[in-house]
C-alpha cells in the first residue's frame, strides 16, 4: 500500500507535454494521463509545441525573443505528440528536439496508421516508443517504466556534472592556495620591502 501511493506521488511529479492538433485525441490522451496522476500540458500543434520548448521566436511587440525568456517551462519529463499534425509534422517536432537542448526528454509518436516504414523512420530519429491511436491507459502504464528510468538518468548526469564542476573548483582552488605558493609570495614581497 505504501509503496502505490509512493508511486502515485512520484508520477504527480512527471510532466507531460501532449501535441496533437486533433481536439478529440488530445483531450482523450489529456484525461488518461491525468486519471494516471501525471502533470499535463497540451498544445494543438508542432509550431506551438517549439514555443513552450523555447525553440523558435516569437514576434512580442516588434522585438524577437525567445518564448524562453518569456515564459518559464517548467520542466518536462515526457512528450507525446501526434505523427500527422498540419505546418510541423510530429515527426519533424522530434527531430527539432533531438537537435537540441531538450534532446534528453523522450519522445513518444503516435498516429492512427501503423505505418512499418513510418514506425522505424521515428525509432531510429530518437522516438522512445511508437504508439497506435487510440491511445489506451495500458499504453501510459507501459511508458511509466521508461519514464522512471529517463528521469533517472538525467539525474544521474546531472550529479556527475556537478560532481565534475566540484572536483574543477577543488583543484584550481588546492592548487592556488598551495603552501608553496604562499611562501613563494611572501618571499618576493620581503625582497621588495627589503630593498627599499
Amino acid at each position: 500500500m505504501a509503496r502505490d501511493l509512493d508511486s502515485v506521488q512520484q508520477q504527480q511529479h512527471f510532466h507531460v507535454l501532449a501535441v496533437d492538433d486533433s481536439l478529440i485525441d488530445r483531450k482523450l490522451l489529456e484525461r488518461l494521463l491525468r486519471v494516471s496522476s501525471y502533470q499535463v500540458t497540451c498544445v494543438d500543434s508542432g509550431d506551438k509545441a517549439l514555443q513552450y520548448l523555447g525553440l523558435v521566436d516569437v514576434e512580442e511587440n516588434g522585438d524577437c525573443s525567445t518564448i524562453s525568456e518569456s515564459v518559464q517551462v517548467s520542466e518536462i519529463n515526457l512528450i507525446i505528440t501526434d505523427y500527422s499534425m498540419p505546418g510541423i509534422s510530429g515527426y519533424d517536432l522530434l527531430k527539432r528536439i533531438k537537435g537540441s537542448s531538450w534532446k534528453h526528454i523522450p519522445v513518444v509518436v503516435m498516429s492512427s496508421e501503423n505505418e512499418p516504414s513510418r514506425v522505424n523512420m521515428c525509432l531510429e530519429g530518437g522516438a522512445e516508443e511508437f504508439l497506435v491511436k487510440p491511445v489506451k491507459l495500458s499504453d501510459l502504464r507501459k511508458l511509466h517504466s521508461q519514464l522512471e528510468s529517463s528521469i533517472k538518468d538525467n539525474n544521474n548526469k546531472y550529479d556527475s556534472s556537478q560532481q565534475r564542476a566540484m572536483g574543477t573548483k577543488r583543484k584550481l582552488v588546492s592548487g592556488s592556495s598551495s603552501s608553496d605558493d604562499v611562501s613563494g609570495i611572501r618571499k618576493s614581497q620581503r625582497t621588495i620591502f627589503d630593498s627599499t
